[in-house]
Parts: structure tokens; sequence; C-alpha cells
């Protein structure tokens, strides 16, 4: 007669909770420890991977679901994205989207608000690469140097090549641009 199966034991095996021992970022996969077991090279389950492919690998620490189908550890997938004291959640608040990285840079967009929010740390930089172009229909605030490397055109007038009328030896002013 065949034992029955032990629905806890085979849920054990099927779901456990771990985390993430190492991670191999070329082969997209990481290891699990999870109590006496630490598996071999898992993929882990990314947000999107076909058309939109999302690249956000686990952190070594981070805590995360082993999901093992038929209770085959060697061929299971591992889910991270469980907050825990090693990295808690980065807000209580339901109207922001936030992604927070290790270096302190933030991208946060509060629903409430209709703000955007993005922070860099101290050195850090931002690049746009449109070759297309670039149009901003809104007021723009400068805290800074604005450079450009070819011209700056306003209202048809561009600030590299303008004349000036009425130009006058010593110390007078010059007409506005024409």
């Amino acid at each position: 007669m065949a034992q029955p199966l032990d629905p806890e034991q085979l849920t054990g095996d099927v779901l456990r909770l771990g985390v993430i021992a190492s991670v191999d970022h070329a082969q997209a996969t990481c290891t699990v420890e999870s109590g006496d077991v630490v598996t071999g090279d898992l993929p882990w389950i990314a947000p999107r991977a076909g058309g939109l492919r999302v690249w956000s690998p686990p952190t070594v620490g981070e805590q995360c679901l082993l999901l093992s189908p038929e209770g085959d550890i060697e061929n299971g997938v591992v889910i991270v994205g469980l907050y825990c004291d090693a990295f808690p959640a980065p807000s209580a608040n339901p109207d922001l989207v936030h992604l927070e990285f290790d270096d302190g840079a933030v991208i946060a967009y509060d629903l409430a608000g209709h703000a955007l929010t993005v922070t860099l740390p101290a050195g850090g930089t931002a690049t746009v690469d449109a070759p297309g172009g670039l149009t901003l229909n809104c007021d723009v605030t400068v805290n800074g140097t604005l450079s450009a490397s070819t011209d700056v055109v306003g209202a048809g007038i561009s600030l590299k090549g303008h004349k000036h009328g009425g130009v006058q030896a010593g110390g007078a002013q010059t007409g506005a641009p024409v």
C-alpha cells in the first residue's frame, strides 16, 4: 500500500523561503540558502523578459521565495522582491512609485501630487540620447551652468550669431538683437 503524501512536507519542498547566497550576473542565475539547503545556480524571475526586458538582478542577502515544481529544487526558480529587515520597504506612501538604488539615487513619482523626482548622488550624471530631438513643454529653471555645443536659439534669435543695432564706441549700450 502506498504511503499518503504529507501535504506540509510536499508544500515545504515546493515553496521555500530563503536568501540569495550568490549571483552570477553573466548567466542571470543565483543560488539560494534556505535552512541547511544551498541550491545550485537557478534563474530568478524578472518582471519582464520578452519584447520588453527588465534587468534588476537580486542582491546577496535579499529575501526570496524558492519555487520548486514537483519539489525538485534543481529545477527551481527564484522569486525576489520580499522586503525584510536587511532590505526594508523604501516608503509606506500608497501614492508613491519609488525606485531606490544602493548608491542613493532615487526615481520617484507621486501620483497624488503629480510630481516626478529624480535624485542622483554627488557626482551623478544623466544623459538623454535622442537623435530625433528632445522637446520640453514647460518652464525650465537651471541652477548651475547650461552649456550648448553649437548654439542656443530663443524666439528665433541665435545666442551665438545674433547682431545688435545701435552699436557705439565707449560705454554706450547696444540696441536689442536684430
